[in-house]
């Protein structure tokens, strides 16, 4: 098969790899379909847009096998043609019935807790609930613990603008690969016909080849991401989200019980105060480096920190209180609060 997949052409490689991924893809959820059988399970079921911004829903299930072991398996991938309650509830049943599996074995159903559908979430629980009474929400810890460590830095407002800039630097690349994709079809198209017609200016494809918003929207990034404040900021919620991140894995694994939780919290308490009395001065090393290999300016620690108010200036400290104190003090305590 690898042979006859080698001599085809590009378009004959690409269909016979779809359907080879499409026997496996099968073969997989017969296989957990035969795991599971008659018995009962749980779904997990996740939102999220494609590249084309259309709206498509993961679905996971979560049974024990006949050996005794929990399994966790992601079955299909759906898309909808909107978010509300009724609709997901809907292509939940016909996944599970194209694949055999009977709704009233569900004993249980979790939902992505950083969703801005949440309001549909709770729907789509409640939908369950009614045709299977046993099938109980359980939400996922670690996923809300996250949630709240960053809302909680959020409240300084120097972490709340890095946080802004992030999801915009963000949104700017993505948007430039899909105008890219988007922009090369459109003149495609557009040079092919004017060819048939013979009008073909090269003035034209110039004037029209680039896209100014963009340019001005990925000058602005740049600018932001080479900036002191920026690299500083980042690696500080690098090292915070390091120690977090501990706590989240262990609160996902299966045999986790409430009282090793609370110890778990306790623990990571207390290597976030130790960082804010003892990691200032590596932190301060780390990002320093980073910004003189990159060609980042640094600043003097010592210089006053100038800041402006309207068209008046004054000088109430130096910069590095303004980093110390300001920013990786007060970060540090919106987590230990």
């Amino acid at each position: 098969m690898a042979d006859k997949i080698r001599e085809g052409g590009e378009e004959m490689k690409k269909r016979q790899l779809l359907e080879i991924l499409h026997i496996l893809a099968n073969k997989v959820r017969h296989k957990i379909h035969e795991d599971i059988g008659y018995s009962k399970f749980c779904i997990i079921i996740d939102e999220a847009c494609d590249e084309s911004k259309r709206e498509q829903m993961a679905i996971i299930l979560r049974y024990i096998d006949e050996k005794g072991f929990i399994k966790e398996h992601f079955i299909d991938l759906v898309h909808v043609k909107d978010i509300v309650a009724i609709t997901l509830t809907e292509e939940i049943y016909v996944v599970l019935s194209r694949h055999w599996l009977d709704t009233q074995n569900i004993r249980g159903q979790g939902y992505d807790g950083a969703s801005s559908m949440w309001g549909e979430w709770n729907g789509l629980q409640a939908l369950f609930l009614n045709d299977c009474p046993y099938a109980y929400y359980v939400h996922c810890l670690a996923h809300q613990l996250q949630l709240a460590l960053v809302a909680a830095s959020r409240e300084v407002i120097p972490i709340h603008i890095f946080f802004s800039y992030l999801n915009f630097i963000v949104n700017i690349i993505s948007a430039s690969c899909k105008c890219h994709d988007q922009l090369q079809a459109t003149q495609t198209i557009e040079i092919t016909n004017m060819m048939k017609i013979d009008e073909l200016e090269t003035e034209n494809i110039i004037e029209n080849g680039s896209n100014y918003s963009i340019c001005g929207d990925a000058a602005t990034t740049y600018k932001k991401i080479t900036s002191f404040d920026f690299v500083f900021i980042l690696h500080l919620v690098k090292e915070i989200m390091g120690i977090t991140d501990i706590l989240c894995q262990l609160l996902q694994q299966k045999s986790q019980d409430t009282v090793n939780a609370m110890y778990l919290v306790s623990s990571t308490k207390t290597l976030i105060q130790k960082l804010r009395e003892d990691g200032w001065d590596n932190l301060l090393k780390v990002v320093k480096a980073f910004c003189e290999k990159h060609n980042i300016e640094v600043f003097n620690m010592d210089s006053p920190y100038v800041v402006k108010c309207g068209h008046h200036q004054h000088v109430d400290f130096n910069i590095e209180h303004r980093y110390r104190v300001e920013i990786f003090n007060a970060i540090i305590d919106s987590q230990l609060l």
